[in-house]
C-alpha cells in the first residue's frame, strides 16, 4: 500500500505546470489526484528554490484522517522528472519536507483559539432551546429538526454573511423538492442564528465553524501579516467552505499565488457548497481533468459508477475512463441480521488472509457506534484491528484490519474494502433529512457511498443487516455478485472460520 510509483502521461504533466497562479485537478475517484498532488510539491521544491526565496509549501486537507495518510505516505515520493523524457534524474533524497495539516487544526492554532473539550457539544446542548423559546406567526420553520438548523447555521459561516440581506438574497439549494426555504423561513433562521451567536459570545465559547472566520479576521486586522508560503496545495477542495478557501488564498505570496486545487465534485459530502468565482480564484484554462482510474478493477469501477449514474446534477463530474485491471465483481450480502452479517464478515476475513491477501483491509461503517461494534467482533475473535481517526497514528503498511467510519476514508485506499450494515435505517443517515424527499441529502449519502466504493482496489464488500439501503437497489446487479445463500447461522460459521484458521 505504501510504495513508490511513477507517474504517467497526465499525471506527470501536472508537475510542469506553470509555477504562478491557480491550478485546478480534476478528476474522477481512483485517478492518483492526491498523490500527484504530493509529487507536484516535490517537483516545486526541486525547481523553485532560488538563492533569493526558499520555497514554502503547505498541503491542506479537509479531515485530519487524510493528513495522516499523506504524512505516511510522504517518504516514499521522489523527485527528478524531466519535461522531455522519461528519465529521472533526482536532485534530493526520496521525501517530502513540508508541512501537511487539517485546516480546522491549522485555523484553530493560528487563531490562538482556546481549548474547551466541550466545543463538539456546544450546538447540541444551546441550539435546541434557543429554537423553542423563538416564536413566528408567519412560518413554519420552527418545526423543522435541530439537524435542520445546525446545517443552515454551518451553511451561514461557511458562507461568511456579513447581514440579514446577504443570506435573504442568496440561493439555497438542496432543501427538497416541495417545500423550499423562502425568505420568509430565512427571517425566522436570522433570528434564532443571531440569538445562538449571542449566546455563544455570552458563554465565551467558539465553535469549528468559527475557525476559518477568526483566522481570516486576524489576518486582515494584522497591517504587518505577510503570508508564509510560496505555494499552496488543497486537497478534496470541494468539501471546504468559501471561509475556509478564502482564508488559505491569503496565506501565499502575492508573487506566486501559486494555489494548486484538488477536488472532484462526485465525491463532495458535505453541504458547505461555493464556486471558485466566489472566492476570487480564476482556474479557467488552468484546469486539468483526470479521467483515468488507476486505482479500481474494472469490476468495482463499473458498480460504482451505476451508483453514482442516479444523480441527477452531474454537470461537474469528470468523465471517467475504466482502469484495464481485471478482477472480481464486488461482493453483496443480504442479510436478516447483524449475527448473520458478522459471520460472514469473519468468513471472508478468514478467505482473504488464507490467500495470503489480509494485507490492507478495511471495515467502514456510517455510524461511531457501528466502528465500535465491527471492532469488538474482531478482537474477539482474535484479529488485529486499529481504528482509523485523527486522534491516534495508523501503521499503514501493518497487517491490521483497518476500522473507521464512511466518512473518514476519503482520500484513502485498501486493496480490500467491506462497507457493513448498509440499512435503510443507516444510510442515508436519518437525522440529515429535512423532508421526507430531501434530495439534497439523499444526493450526499449516495455521493458518500460511492466514494467508499472507489476506496477499493481488488476486493469490494457490501453487507445489509436488515431491510436493505435504497442505494443497494441503485446499483446494477448484474455488476455485482450475490453472496447471500451461502449464510449460515453464527455458530456454524465460526466452526467453519476456524476450520480454515487451524
Amino acid at each position: 500500500m505504501l510504495k513508490k510509483i511513477v507517474l504517467q502521461g497526465e499525471q506527470k504533466k501536472v508537475l510542469f505546470l506553470p509555477a504562478t497562479n491557480p491550478i485546478q485537478i480534476k478528476g474522477v475517484a481512483g485517478s492518483g489526484k492526491t498523490t500527484v498532488a504530493l509529487y507536484r510539491a516535490k517537483h516545486l521544491l526541486e525547481t523553485q528554490t532560488s538563492l533569493f526565496e526558499e520555497t514554502k509549501i503547505v498541503i491542506f486537507t479537509f479531515n485530519k484522517t487524510l493528513a495522516a495518510y499523506i504524512r505516511a505516505i510522504k517518504p516514499y515520493i521522489n523527485g527528478g522528472y524531466q519535461k522531455d523524457n522519461e528519465k529521472i534524474k533526482p536532485k534530493t533524497p526520496d521525501g517530502l519536507n513540508v508541512r501537511i495539516v487539517n485546516f480546522d487544526s491549522w485555523a484553530f492554532h493560528f487563531a490562538g483559539i482556546p481549548f474547551d473539550g466541550q466545543r463538539s457539544w456546544l450546538r447540541k446542548n444551546i441550539l435546541p432551546q434557543i429554537i423553542s423559546n423563538t416564536k413566528s406567526s408567519t412560518s413554519n420553520i420552527l418545526s423543522k429538526t435541530f439537524e435542520f438548523f445546525d446545517e443552515e447555521i454551518s451553511w451561514i459561516k461557511g458562507k461568511m454573511f456579513l447581514n440579514k440581506n446577504e443570506y435573504l438574497e442568496a440561493a439555497r439549494i438542496g432543501r427538497g423538492t416541495s417545500d423550499r426555504v423562502t425568505k420568509v423561513d430565512k427571517e425566522v433562521i436570522w433570528e434564532v442564528y443571531l440569538k445562538y451567536n449571542r449566546e455563544l459570545e455570552k458563554r465565551d465559547k467558539i465553535e469549528f465553524d468559527d475557525y476559518a472566520i477568526l483566522a481570516l479576521k486576524k489576518i486582515q486586522n494584522d497591517p504587518n501579516f505577510s503570508p508564509p508560503y510560496t505555494h499552496i496545495i488543497v486537497d478534496e477542495a470541494q468539501d471546504l467552505s468559501k471561509a475556509q478557501i478564502l482564508t488559505i488564498s491569503k496565506l501565499v505570496s502575492p508573487e506566486t499565488n501559486s494555489i494548486s486545487i484538488i477536488a472532484d465534485a462526485a465525491q463532495r459530502i458535505y453541504k458547505s457548497g461555493f464556486n471558485w468565482k466566489e472566492v476570487g480564484l480564476e482556474v479557467r484554462g488552468r484546469t486539468i481533468a483526470f479521467k483515468k482510474n488507476y486505482r479500481n478493477t474494472i469490476q468495482i469501477a463499473k458498480a460504482a459508477i451505476s451508483l453514482l449514474d442516479k444523480e441527477e446534477d452531474k454537470e461537474d463530474f469528470t468523465e471517467l475512463e475504466l482502469s484495464v485491471t481485471e478482477g472480481e465483481k464486488p461482493k453483496i450480502g443480504y442479510f436478516s441480521n447483524k449475527a448473520s452479517q458478522s459471520s460472514q464478515i469473519l468468513l471472508e476475513i478468514s478467505k482473504l488472509g488464507d490467500n495470503g491477501s489480509l494485507k490492507s483491509t478495511v471495515i467502514l461503517h456510517r455510524s461511531n457506534d457501528g466502528v465500535k461494534e465491527i471492532k469488538t467482533l474482531l478482537d474477539s475473535n482474535g484479529h488485529s484491528t486499529e481504528l482509523v481517526k485523527s486522534s491516534q497514528p495508523v501503521n499503514y503498511g501493518s497487517n491490521s484490519i483497518k476500522i473507521c467510519t464512511m466518512s473518514s476514508v476519503k482520500g484513502l485506499e485498501f486493496n480490500n474494502v467491506f462497507i457493513v450494515d448498509l440499512n435503510d435505517d443507516i444510510i442515508p443517515f436519518p437525522p440529515g433529512f429535512i423532508e421526507s424527499d430531501d434530495e439534497f441529502h439523499i444526493s450526499t449519502e449516495r455521493r458518500l457511498l460511492y466514494t467508499c466504493m472507489t476506496r477499493a482496489r481488488n476486493n469490494l464488500y457490501l453487507f445489509s443487516s436488515a431491510e436493505p439501503s435504497r442505494y443497494l437497489k441503485e446499483i446494477d446487479e448484474v455488476l455485482l455478485n450475490d453472496i447471500s445463500i451461502t449464510t449460515k447461522p453464527f455458530v456454524d460459521v465460526i466452526d467453519d472460520v476456524n476450520d480454515l484458521l487451524f
